[in-house]
């Protein structure tokens, strides 16, 4: 059976009545703090997730980074005419199962189809909602010199998973997809982080090239403290890619103050998305806004590091 023109959001999986969610549940007087994202993923479909699965935790994430409380979301989704139903009901089970997991609620859905050929079996935007945090907001501009940069999980498994299940290259099993919405875990270290930010397209490369840019400080990088899975780098390498530019789905970076690094990788060693978070670098007063790499041996070097997203279809 494949999926064709016609059919609604409550035929497809999500239920009835999920436009009303925003409307009735958003408080106005207590703000509204809003992040959307397009997904486009390759394959879709992958070992331990989907596309769905990735836009739902992507959208929670990017609000949750900002301080937020995330709600709701909201999803508009392009399918491929003939597309097969059955994947059609494993991207809405997986949406469900997600936002669930992120403790959100799916507050509206749309659906288009487009000829075949067109979108890649599958497109999603989504929309997260959310109310401020407690707190002052994570602001760039909050980085200061000596605080350090932590990551709280392994750099490159999402496209490190990608990779192999395109390429054949048989790692998928080992390394699997990091996608998981984050907002959880951000809770328990918001009020000793000065500023946030996910580490999707481009990696923690373009994230500390961003920070170093906008604060005009240098940020310097142990190369031996970045957690990285072997058969990450491995498959990584296969294309020759750097874990450093390789996108993950589950992953944050950073800047805390010195004194409170330590409570900052208790909590998160505590909390199950977080077991591996690790302190990989720290900023400097050095105003040239660069990115240093103090390699295993002590030399210390500036890395080329890309303008803007690596081009390769890793989220």
């Amino acid at each position: 059976m494949t999926y064709a023109q016609g059919w609604d959001a409550a035929q497809v999986g999500f239920g009835p009545g999920v436009r009303a969610l925003v409307e009735e549940e958003l408080l106005p007087d207590r703000g509204l703090v809003v992040r959307t994202g397009t997904y486009v993923v390759d394959p879709p479909f992958f070992g331990n997730g989907d596309i769905g699965r990735v836009a739902v935790c992507g959208a929670v994430n990017e609000l949750a980074a900002t301080g937020a409380e995330p709600r709701h979301v909201a999803l508009g989704i392009v399918l491929e005419a003939g597309l097969p139903l059955e994947l059609v009901q494993r991207l809405t089970a997986s949406v469900r199962t997600a936002a669930a997991e992120a403790e959100v609620a799916v507050a509206a859905v749309d659906t288009q189809v487009v000829r075949a050929g067109e979108a890649d079996r599958v497109f999603v935007t989504t929309t997260a909602f959310g109310v401020p945090g407690a707190g002052p907001s994570l602001e760039l501009h909050s980085v200061r010199p000596g605080d350090r940069i932590v990551v709280t999980g392994p750099l490159g498994s999402h496209a490190a998973h990608l990779v192999s299940l395109r390429d054949g290259l048989g790692y998928e099993h080992h390394v699997p997809s990091d996608c998981a919405p984050l907002a959880g875990l951000m809770r328990t270290v918001r009020a000793d982080v000065r500023h946030a930010r996910t580490v999707v397209a481009g990696g923690l490369a373009e994230v500390l090239r961003q920070v170093a840019a906008g604060r005009g400080l240098t940020l310097r990088v142990e190369e031996s403290a970045l957690p990285v899975r072997h058969e990450a780098r491995v498959a990584l390498g296969a294309r020759g890619l750097a874990p450093l530019d390789a996108a993950c789905a589950g992953c944050l970076c950073l800047f805390v103050p010195p004194a409170r690094t330590g409570r900052v990788l208790a909590a998160l060693h505590a909390h199950p998305r977080g077991r591996l978070a690790a302190v990989v670098g720290e900023v400097t007063a050095d105003p040239m806004g660069a990115v240093e790499f103090r390699s295993p041996g002590g030399r210390l070097r500036t890395r080329a590091v890309p303008a803007g997203p690596v081009p390769e279809r890793l989220l």
